[in-house]
């Protein structure tokens, strides 16, 4: 019952950082530190983490989700001057940052997932990975809805 009831609050806390971003367009710093709050209560609950565990978790899961977001800034960037009008040679090295992009971004999981292991068993791990990607999608769900009921309002 507890777990169902932090996870309701979870999204219904989401839901309001979705109506306050739609009132004033991208979601600021404010909102992404909230998000990431809730994000990091959803995942400790999820993978039943000790009180021990969650400050050593928390660092950790920051410091990986700050690598990783600063190698998905550079992906993200190389797949944009992919739609521009590039030379043979120029699509092929931004086909390679992509690559790499994608391949550094598995190793940083691995390197994290060595770290991790160091307190957590393999079965918060694999609950980590698990709980991630539920957040995600339900991340993805919602901003799928708000942008149907943009179109609906327009």
């Amino acid at each position: 019952m507890k777990k169902y009831l932090l996870l309701l609050l979870v999204f219904l806390g989401m839901a309001v950082s979705v109506q306050a971003q739609r009132r004033c367009g991208q979601p600021d710093a404010e909102k992404l530190k909230e998000i990431n709050e809730y994000r990091l209560k959803y995942l400790a609950q999820e993978m039943e983490l000790t009180d021990e565990q969650k400050p050593k978790f928390v660092e950790l899961y920051n410091q990986m989700t700050a690598e990783r977001k600063a190698n998905f800034d550079k992906l993200r960037a190389a797949e944009k001057k992919l739609k521009g009008n590039l030379s043979d040679a120029e699509y092929k090295a931004q086909v390679n940052v992509v690559s790499d992009c994608k391949v550094h971004d598995a190793q940083i999981v691995k390197d994290y997932d060595a770290k991790f292991e160091k307190f957590l068993s393999a079965k918060q791990i694999y609950k980590m990975k698990e709980a991630e990607e539920k957040f995600r999608k339900r991340l993805r769900e919602m901003h799928q809805q708000r942008k149907h009921d943009k179109k609906k309002t327009n």
